[in-house]
This record gives structure tokens, sequence and C-alpha cells, in this order.
């Protein structure tokens, strides 16, 4: 095949791949795909017709007041354009579910899998592939989403404190081999960033801090539109900076890791609450109060020193933190906006990002659909 054509066959793919990505964000008229991929109508309607034979989209009633002339004719993703399974992996179980290109949940299930939980996963995730019978050339893959550290590159979980079951575990390779799936490895935080991109809640930011608070401090960094990524897709681990050079030692090997103070365990410890949601129940009583102002000082540490290495103008709570967001949202606020370099000319908003259960599984799902849009 000589040089030409294979940059003409990748042209192809690509624009067809990009098509698709639109899509995911709703309807889009023929004229608006074409505006929004540089390329003529003529060009976007031969891609268009293509897409429609193979049946990955579809043209839907026009919506709003109709036009003079010829009415815009809406395309919308089908249903069956393509399929990924996203897996949940956190300290308190394992989630999975199937989603579609849209971004619809077809299936939701919590699994127990006991002491050794690979091939109870495994078996399991085997059924759902048998039972759904998707096409190989529709089926994007398996995204886990999982406490970081993590080796995305290799798809082994590394060490995450308090996550045993899971250490040292080479999931990507043991589920692509038992299942004959691409799977695609990712840190929590960071599937749930890059999910929030592009929606309501992000208020239009393309660079901001997603700040994940449970059982530790999970964190994703968007810079300029996309996942900031590391070698190896090492990314940020926000819960493993110090805050205290001489604090106790963590069991990542640091000393005073913010997720030693801020993690919701932690930060409980000796108050006589067992839970954020107790907490913000019993305010305003003096613990209660005491608790909330000391997580938005642990916090705006943090992110004081990610904003000094990283521009970002907002911060996305998520997880425990969206619980009572509304009281600890002006504390951390405050106490950012007084330590950072940038304080003068790109102040950090707090936001609360969503609380939808089903958007974890959705965001380990976009691990797979991510790299099937990518060419």
């Amino acid at each position: 095949m000589s040089k030409a054509a294979r940059n003409a066959g990748y042209t192809k793919e690509y624009n067809r791949k990009l098509f698709l990505r639109l899509l995911r964000s709703g309807p889009l008229s023929r004229a608006e795909i074409a505006r929004q991929m540089g390329l003529t109508r003529a060009a976007t309607s031969l891609i268009a017709e293509e897409l429609l034979q193979e049946g990955k989209i579809k043209e839907t009633a026009p919506s709003g007041i109709p036009q003079l002339g010829r009415t815009p004719v809406p395309l919308a993703l089908r249903q069956n354009a393509a399929y990924a399974i996203g897996i949940y992996l956190n300290r308190s179980g394992c989630t999975i579910g199937l989603v579609d290109l849209r971004g619809d949940v077809l299936l939701r299930e919590t699994l127990d899998l006991g002491e050794q939980p690979l091939q109870p996963l495994i078996r399991r995730l085997s059924a759902i592939l048998a039972e759904a019978a998707i096409p190989e050339d529709r089926m994007a893959g398996i995204g886990i989403s999982a406490p970081g550290p993590l080796d995305g590159e290799n798809g082994r979980i590394l060490n995450p404190p308090h996550f045993s079951l899971w250490q040292q575990t080479d999931i990507g390779p043991a589920l692509e081999k038992a299942l004959s799936v691409p799977v695609y490895l990712e840190n929590d935080a960071s599937c749930l960033a890059r999910y929030h991109l592009g929606k309501a809640e992000a208020q239009g930011s393309e660079n901001f801090l997603l700040l994940l608070a449970d059982g530790g401090i999970g964190s994703g960094v968007i810079s300029k539109g996309k996942v900031l990524k590391g070698a190896g897709y090492f990314t940020s681990e926000l819960g493993h900076i110090s805050i205290n050079h001489l604090g106790p030692e963590c069991a990542c090997g640091n000393r005073g890791c913010l997720e030693l103070y801020a993690s919701i365990p932690h930060l409980l410890q000796g108050s006589g609450y067992h839970s954020w949601r107790q907490v913000i129940d019993a305010l305003p009583e003096t613990e209660a109060l005491r608790l909330v102002m000391q997580e938005a000082e642990y916090l705006a540490a943090g992110i004081t020193t990610m904003s000094n290495l990283v521009s970002i103008d907002t911060v996305l709570l998520a997880g425990d933190l969206l619980i009572g967001a509304e009281h600890l949202i002006p504390l951390m606020e405050a106490q950012v906006n007084r330590r950072i370099l940038r304080r003068d000319i790109l102040p950090i908003r707090v936001l609360p990002g969503r609380s939808d259960p089903d958007d974890q599984i959705k965001a380990a799902a976009d691990a797979a659909f991510d790299r099937y849009l990518m060419v």
C-alpha cells in the first residue's frame, strides 16, 4: 500500500471516529458537525451516509421552531453503535456495568468477590459478554477505575493504601487473556475528571482539579482539556504529597501525606463520629464545625501545592465531599485563595461535582470509549 493510500485511510478513520465522538454529547445537524470537524458539508454527508448504512447513527426528529427552507435533521448515535464494560473498584467493593456509546447504563451490578477476587470477576464478566453477544467490532473494551497508584500502561494495580485485595495485581493482562477484550486501567479520580469535562458542573473549565475524598484522597487533573498524565500513564497523586514532613509514615513510603489527615477515616479518628454524613448532620455542633473547618484547611494545603505546580482555575469535589458541600466550599475557597500565588489574577473556584451513582461506572467505561474513538 502506498504512503498516500495509508494517509487517506488514516484520515478517513480519524474523521469517522471524530464524527462519533461529537455525537456522544447529543444530536447534531450535519452542518454543525461539518463546522466542528472543519470539513465541507459534502464530506460530512458522505461520512454520515456510511455510518447510517452501518446502523451506528440515526436521523432524529427536528426540534425547535421550523425554519424557512429545508429544516436540518439532527443525527444521533444508536444504542448499538458501541459498548463498553465499566468496572469501578474501590475500598468498599466492586461495581460493574454495561454502557453504550451514548452513555446509557444497560446493566449495573455490585459484586461480592470474596478474598480471591480476580477469578470471580472474570467469571461474571465472561457471562455478561456471552449474554450480550456484542459483535467484536462494536465492543470498545473494558475500562477499570481504581484508586492509585497504578501502572496504567501495563494494567497493574500497585500499592494503593488500604486496598490489600488488589495490591500488586496485573488485572489488565489477566482480563485480556481470559476474555479476549482490550482492557484499560485508570486512576479513579482521573476517570471522573475526564467524565466531567465539558459537562455543566465544570462550568466551561478546561483546567481543573477533581478532588475525590472517601477512604483515601484521589485527584485527577484536566489541563488544557486533557487528562494530565506523565511517564507510564501515571497521574497526579494529591493524596500522597506531604503536608507535614515530620508527620506519620504513610503506606506509600512518604511521611505526612495529605491522605493521612484529610481522608474521612483519618479525619474522624477520636471524634466520636463514624461518617462524614454524621458530621454534616450534627452542624453547627462545635466538634462537627471544627472537623469541617479542619478538612477545609487540610484540603486547601494540598490544592495550593497543586495550583503552584499546574495552573488550574477550578476544583470539583467528588465522593464524600459532596455531602454538605455547601458548608465546605466557602471555607475551602477562602483558604485556597489566601494561599495561592496567582490569587490576584486567577482565583480558584470550588464547585460540587455530580452525585449520580452511575457516574463511576460511566467514567470507567469512558476509559475504553476514549481509546476506541482514537486513531
